[in-house]
């Protein structure tokens, strides 16, 4: 997912930013993302399926924490970037979508597994067939 995100910025950079204008090509950054995401899931769980939804949002948790953790973690040691310049793409009164991100990754997986009608047998494991 690193590679898609770092993919989708280059095309925000280089593409939809001069032909859109920053704003409207971050918002539609933050939905090629979302939409990418998406289909990551749905692919991944239809190959390796979680066996509750519990463990469901327990993936999604650490998924948005190691996105976070990446996104500031890079962002200021790396590029030397402030924490007010890093938190502006959160500040949704300014217009700014980018916080669905890890609320979106939070709850994608959940998500995928209850759409994918994953059910979780009484017992607790994963039933066959």
């Amino acid at each position: 997912m690193v590679v898609v995100a770092v993919l989708n910025g280059t095309l925000r950079a280089l593409v939809t930013q001069p032909w859109l204008g920053e704003e409207v090509a971050r918002r539609l950054a933050t939905v090629i993302l979302l939409v990418v995401l998406t289909a990551y899931v749905w692919l991944l769980h239809r190959r390796f399926p979680l066996p509750s939804t519990r463990s469901a949002w327990a993936v999604g948790l650490a998924w948005a924490a190691m996105t976070l953790t990446f996104e500031f973690g890079f962002g200021g040691p790396v590029e030397g970037l402030s924490w007010s310049t890093m938190l502006a793409d959160y500040d949704v009164t300014r217009g700014r979508i980018w916080v669905l991100v890890p609320v979106w990754t939070t709850a994608v997986v959940a998500a995928v597994h209850t759409l994918q009608g994953a059910h979780e047998p009484a017992s607790g494991l994963r039933a066959v067939g």
